[in-house]
């Protein structure tokens, strides 16, 4: 079990925000990360690439990944007097507040987001078990397909903790982006990503780095 969170900002998209982002909400996010007095165990940022199978790669969109020590640890630190002001910092270069997402994982998002790619598959679940079960199934199927064709680098799912509307995610790591196009364009993974393709709500792929 570990607790993983995603963030996707909707950043304006003028060059003024990109640069304002890289050099003062960057490094303002990362030192009140730092500083809490319950960090993050591991901090990854990155651009997203892909979203819903489009291209995005030259738009600035963005994705933070942490993975958190206890689920309470992320609680005092959007509840924390720093993270109030740094909202207050994001605002004006926004187009909607950010939304942290947390989310049970069966493992560490380390491996995953260590990879060359990081693909981000996201479920509206609602209230009850059904869709979560029927969410996991139809990972497992698919995961098990990507497996036996050679492409898994790793693979977290889990479900949100903090969202009114709960969500479930799974993750996949891929060593490039030529094993990904290979393996999801094979006949065998394309029929079972069928049954998770009539779920998913949102989809994204990304390029992290470690910090």
């Amino acid at each position: 079990m570990a607790f993983t969170e995603f963030v996707v900002p909707t950043l304006k998209t003028d060059p003024a925000t990109e640069a304002t982002f890289t050099t003062e909400i960057a490094p303002h996010l990362i030192k009140i990360l730092d500083t809490h007095a319950t960090p993050p165990k591991f901090k990854y940022f990155g651009k997203i690439l892909l979203e819903n199978g489009n291209d995005v790669s030259g738009d600035f969109r963005l994705c933070v990944g942490l993975e958190w020590e206890d689920a309470s640890h992320f609680n005092t630190f959007v509840a924390s007097e720093n993270f109030q002001t740094f909202k207050s910092i994001v605002k004006p270069h926004s187009v909607a507040p950010p939304v942290p997402q947390l989310y049970n994982t069966d493992l560490e998002p380390t491996g995953v987001f260590g990879s060359a790619l990081t693909e981000v598959w996201q479920v509206k679940i609602g209230e009850g078990d059904g869709k979560v079960v029927e969410a996991r199934g139809a990972w497992e199927k698919f995961v098990n397909a990507v497996t036996e064709a050679g492409g898994v680098n790793g693979s977290i799912q889990g479900t949100s903790l903090n969202l009114e509307e709960k969500r479930w995610v799974g993750v996949l790591g891929w060593e490039s982006s030529e094993i990904r196009e290979k393996v999801l364009g094979s006949a065998a993974v394309k029929e079972a990503r069928k049954s998770l393709d009539v779920l998913v709500w949102n989809t994204f792929v990304t390029a992290f780095a470690k910090l």
